[in-house]
């Protein structure tokens, strides 16, 4: 009998372990079955038939069941993600700085496109000061024997002296009227800008006994110095950034800059999001309580109401014309002039452009604001000569100015001051 049992035990031993072997054989073939279909499923895209109630062959989407490839794209996902958002903010800041124009890093180096230099400024003591070229145009029948009056005409970005000298045609009405000008070029800079801009952005550049507009006032020095010139007479011009600059070295100077006029140009103390280059978030400018609070700090409390002469375009699409309301608001807010009712106004159409010309002034005062409003017309100079941002089928920007500068010599006389004159005299 225990030889029986015993032969029993072993045929069901044997039995067991044939089934767990089949079992383990199907356990594999089902483990290979189902990484096959995961595979067909992955390059599939899930899709596969199957057989309908009702006979029909019918496409069922099956969701992949590959734990690798589900977490490979989730990964993916996260990462795709990243980047875009990273992507985005780039190329925000990149629109920033290439709009229509290509910027370069310059450090203190000179534009190879720039002329020959009429007069070298070495760079002096002060913090900021440069090495700087300007061109220096005396007109027809110079002569020692008197003192003349003398303009200096600023460039704008992606220009330079040449470029200004030849689309403004200053030279020829200085040939008429007998004036010296100035034409400044930026000549080097730190940091990252639009080729040649003036850094009317910079604190560093626009205060007093510093950076640029202190360059700027010693060309003006270096020449008083070499040429017999009008300490009364003295007076600036620019367009875009060199009209931004010609606003701070009015206001940096106030006390010897006669008069100025600004083309396309920027409040004191703007940010570059008043640009439409510098600003991909869109343009913003400062409240003029703001602009007004920085003049007014700068040029103490002894300040003198230096005439200026605004000229922009409507359709201006680097420098909204919001910038040069801004510039005539600021001004009024600073020296108390009312600009809600112009003391005179005239309008016309010159060269196909429409324009408005409106004067402001103090009670019983000259008038201390003018501007120049165009419509149909572009970023850049005005009735001057054919170049780079030029506009010549329009009013005659450097003749109104002219006349706006005669009107405004130093000190011109203004009933207060004369009154005070008499009391003192």
């Amino acid at each position: 009998m225990k030889t029986v049992r015993d032969t029993i035990r072993r045929k069901f031993a044997h039995v067991r372990e044939s089934l767990d072997r089949y079992n383990q054989k199907r356990a594999r073939a089902s483990r290979r079955r189902r990484r096959v279909m995961d595979w067909e499923k992955f390059h599939t895209g899930g899709s596969r038939q199957r057989v309908a109630a009702n006979g029909r062959r019918q496409k069922k989407s099956i969701r992949l069941t590959c734990a690798y490839c589900d977490a490979t794209r989730s990964w993916l996902r996260g990462q795709w993600g990243r980047l875009a958002h990273a992507a985005l903010a780039v190329g925000r800041g990149i629109a920033g700085l290439f709009g229509l124009v290509r910027q370069s890093l310059h450090v203190d180096k000179a534009d190879k496109s720039a002329p020959a230099p009429g007069g070298i400024l070495h760079r002096r003591s002060y913090p900021g000061s440069r090495t700087r070229r300007f061109e220096l145009h005396l007109p027809r029948g110079y002569g020692d024997d008197s003192a003349m009056p003398l303009l200096m005409v600023l460039h704008g970005c992606r220009q330079n002296s040449a470029d200004i000298r030849s689309i403004s045609n200053f030279d020829a009405i200085a040939d008429r009227e007998g004036f010296v000008v100035v034409y400044p070029f930026v000549t080097g800079y730190s940091g990252t800008r639009m080729r040649n801009c003036w850094g009317w952005w910079l604190d560093s550049e626009v205060r007093p006994g510093a950076g640029e507009v202190e360059d700027l006032w010693q060309i003006i020095e270096q020449v008083r110095g070499e040429v017999s010139v009008d300490g009364r007479r003295i007076h600036v011009a620019g367009l875009s950034s060199g009209g931004g600059m010609a606003v701070a070295a009015m206001v940096a100077h106030s006390d010897k800059i006669a008069s100025g006029a600004a083309v396309a140009g920027v409040p004191y103390s703007e940010t570059p999001r008043a640009v439409a280059y510098g600003a991909p978030s869109g343009v913003q400018f400062k409240p003029i309580e703001q602009v007004v609070s920085a003049m007014k700090s700068v040029m103490g409390e002894h300040r003198r109401p230096s005439p200026i002469f605004i000229v922009h375009s409507c359709d201006d699409p680097v420098v909204d014309i919001q910038a040069a309301r801004n510039i005539r608001d600021s001004w009024a807010g600073c020296f108390g002039i009312d600009t809600t009712r112009p003391v005179s106004k005239s309008s016309g159409i010159t060269g196909g452009a429409p324009w408005v010309h409106a004067r402001y002034r103090q009670a019983w005062k000259r008038p201390a604001i003018e501007t120049l409003f165009i419509e149909g017309r572009g970023h850049g100079w005005y009735g001057g000569n054919p170049g780079k941002f030029s506009y010549p089928a329009g009013p005659d920007t450097a003749e109104l100015m002219w006349r706006f500068f005669k009107r405004h010599p130093l000190h011109s006389g203004y009933r207060g001051e004369r009154k005070q004159t008499r009391k003192a005299s």
